[in-house]
């Protein structure tokens, strides 16, 4: 999360056509055309050619995958900047873990507390202030906000299938197959969308891009990846909420930001209600706990 806090600013930066950026298609699509043959690269290496050898019966898993972590996720992105409003598009991406916690319970029979629940909506409230600076006005789009949702409604989709693949590949088999469809899928796209000669584009932007292929994509959806395998998707999809805390944190850092108090309530709700998530924090089971426990000595006495 902490990387990928830092591709809010890599992205804003090497989005800025001021100043020599790239289109959202055009700086996703070379991300990838970078990050897909040095991960191929990295795999054979380490994991040699059996490593990429899957079962045909799970190929389509992994094009599910590329579709809703690569591909779709970011033209749907795209279209939808240009419908709603930043603030909006923090609200309700935002809603994701939601839809990775509520499937996770039903049907792959999570084990989730009153507190994990509570702690889901805690972090929840504290990405909100940190995303909208406290400015918590919302505008409905009906166009714009319902491609937002789309894209949480993909991540989630991402996470929760990821899980059907957890052990059986090496994650570095996985990300290969995921990125090269994923990039697959994103090529027609630039070629339909407006993009420049790779002599327009400048040296801070290009710097960018190598940011967010190397570390944003090899590194980050590799341990994310693991993530799922380890911890499963509910508490893997809780600590997405950490990303606007360090995107916020580096943007102080490096881009002078100011600290308001309600990005510093922010950070707080987020910490505690991933806590409570994780179950290293519990409130209300510690209180019915007690209160159990009090019960119990007040019957004995009499």
């Amino acid at each position: 999360m902490a990387i990928w806090g830092g591709s809010f600013i890599a992205s804003k930066v090497g989005l800025d056509l001021g100043s020599g950026g790239l289109y959202p298609v055009e700086l996703a699509t070379l991300r990838f055309a970078i990050a897909v043959p040095l991960l191929l690269a990295i795999t054979l290496l380490m994991e040699g050619r059996r490593a990429l050898r899957i079962d045909k019966k799970d190929l389509w898993v992994l094009v599910v995958m590329a579709l809703t972590g690569v591909t779709l996720q970011y033209i749907v992105q795209f279209f939808a900047m240009t419908y709603t409003t930043v603030t909006n598009t923090a609200l309700l991406i935002n809603m994701g873990t939601f839809f990775v916690i509520i499937p996770s319970a039903l049907f792959l029979k999570e084990k989730l507390t009153i507190d994990n629940y509570i702690g889901v909506a805690v972090a929840f409230l504290g990405a909100v202030l940190i995303a909208t600076r406290g400015n918590l006005a919302f505008t409905p789009n009906l166009i714009g906000d319902g491609l937002v949702l789309i894209c949480a409604a993909m991540w989630a989709i991402y996470i929760l299938i990821g899980n059907r693949l957890a052990g059986k590949y090496s994650v570095l088999a996985q990300l290969n197959y995921i990125f090269i469809i994923g990039l697959i899928g994103l090529i027609p796209a630039y070629l339909i969308t407006p993009h420049h000669s790779f002599g327009e584009i400048s040296t801070l932007t290009w710097e960018c891009i190598l940011y967010l292929a190397l570390i944003c994509s090899i590194v980050a959806y590799f341990i994310f990846n693991g993530s799922i395998i380890k911890l499963g998707p509910s508490k893997t999809a809780i600590y997405q909420y950490l990303e606007p805390f360090f995107a916020i944190v580096l943007a102080i850092v490096l881009l002078s930001e100011p600290l308001t108090a309600m990005v510093a309530v922010g950070a707080l709700f987020i910490l505690m209600g991933i806590a409570m998530a994780d179950n290293n924090l519990k409130i209300v089971g510690q209180i019915v706990k007690d209160t159990s426990a009090a019960d119990k000595t007040i019957k004995g006495k009499f």
